[in-house]
């Protein structure tokens, strides 16, 4: 009998995989930083405050000026993204302090990607999944803008991760650090607070033994979570009466459950719509919001008041509309709508991403990691269906289908090796 053949070549390849790792992960992660900076830097400096969220940069200037993230008794924004951005606003307006920080957070990102999909699956899938995410077009263009969105990426991406990893080694020390990112979510994006929360409860239900253990794994990571936020509780409740994430909420479901939520919104930004809306006040409604009490808590309530009102008036068309407002926040079509290459270049991207993506998760989806992905999914629509969205509010998930379409990717990939390899 034949002795049988050994291929030598391919236990040379598989010796040398490992040590090609940290070259090739370096290597994408220098490409993600040059491609968002580079990007950056040849759109140029003109219009960069102009087209970027400046109510964050007031905030940011507030701060510098003695104040704090709250003014006039309120409190719209988290504090991390303003507090970010203080650097810029100390150096004289200066961009750069705010392009720089958040390529390397979009790096970070890209990062992360590989982490979870060595976490998930293996090192092939973690390196597929930082290319992806490091040359994602949405991500390269829009991590060095002026908004909330790479931090808020980054830091849910990373919240995750330290979450995986604290479930499988089950050490206390993991579950406060993935408490602690939890946490500093929520204080870069409110509207992120229901899929913290989701998250917590994943961590009760998918850690391993029994469940006085689960549930104490859960309580140290919500324990963790709280005290990072609590300092911003008592701040906004010493300043506005009432400890709150942020005093913008009645407004904002104001925004998303209006009779004219749909009328510039999604082809323009939803502020316009509202704009639309607030210019249809009956003159009763001007002279209601003219006598209110001089203090945020009430303003925000009056808006808060007529959406629940506008809701329970009109149930199917809420439902309606919530559906359609998940329909736009998933969407292929980029929103505000843009067209030609900007338009083109992201449904390239995400399409292929989100449909790969979802393959994998159906294809695992009876692992437990799968179904914290599915809750993170689920949060978002659900604050979606309630509020509004786009794409820039869903941007942060795309990091995770990334994750599960490389999965698809390097299985594809390995069953044509083998089959190649047999024939």
């Amino acid at each position: 009998m034949a002795a049988p053949s050994i291929d030598v070549d391919a236990i040379s390849r598989q010796s040398r995989w490992p040590r090609r790792v940290p070259v090739l992960l370096a290597t994408l992660l220098l490409g993600a930083l040059a491609a968002r900076l580079g990007v950056r830097l040849a759109l140029g400096e003109t219009q960069y405050f102009a087209l970027g969220y400046s109510s964050f940069y007031r905030l940011a200037e507030n701060i510098v000026r003695g104040g704090d993230v709250c003014f006039g008794g309120a409190c719209p924004r988290p504090p991390l993204y303003p507090l970010f951005l203080v650097p810029a606003v100390l150096a004289g307006k200066n961009w750069l302090f705010i392009v720089i920080p958040q390529a390397l957070l979009g790096t970070g990102t890209a990062l992360v990607a590989f982490l979870i999909g060595r976490e998930l699956f293996d090192a092939r899938t973690g390196l597929l999944a930082c290319a992806a995410a490091a040359f994602y077009p949405y991500y390269v263009v829009h991590d060095t803008a002026l908004q909330d969105t790479t931090l808020a990426t980054f830091a849910l991406a990373l919240a995750v991760w330290l979450t995986l990893r604290a479930v499988r080694l089950r050490r206390t020390r993991d579950f406060i650090a993935a408490g602690l990112a939890l946490g500093a979510v929520v204080l870069v994006r409110a509207a992120l607070a229901p899929t913290v929360a989701l998250a917590l409860v994943w961590i009760a239900v998918a850690t391993p033994g029994s469940w006085p253990l689960r549930l104490r794994t859960c309580a140290i990571a919500a324990l963790a979570a709280g005290l990072f936020v609590t300092p911003w509780l008592m701040h906004t409740a010493r300043v506005t009466g009432t400890p709150t994430l942020t005093t913008d909420t009645g407004y904002e479901l104001w925004v998303g459950n209006n009779p004219y939520t749909f009328l510039r919104f999604p082809r323009d930004s939803i502020d316009a719509s509202s704009a639309v809306a607030r210019s249809h006040f009956t003159a009763a409604e001007r002279e209601a919001l003219r006598i209110l009490p001089g203090n945020p808590r009430a303003w925000n309530g009056w808006f808060g008041q007529r959406a629940r009102d506008h809701m329970t008036g009109h149930p199917l068309e809420t439902i309606r509309n919530a559906a359609r407002k998940i329909a736009i926040g998933l969407s292929w079509r980029i929103t505000p709508y843009r067209d030609g290459a900007a338009q083109l270049l992201y449904a390239s991207a995400y399409l292929p991403v989100a449909v790969l993506g979802t393959i994998g998760m159906v294809v695992t989806w009876r692992r437990r990691e799968t179904q914290l992905m599915a809750l993170l999914l689920i949060a978002f629509a659900g604050v979606t269906a309630v509020f509004s969205a786009q794409t820039s509010h869903r941007v942060y998930l795309d990091v995770f289908w990334m994750v599960y379409a490389a999965y698809v990717v390097a299985g594809i990939a390995q069953t044509l090796a083998r089959r190649r390899s047999s024939a």
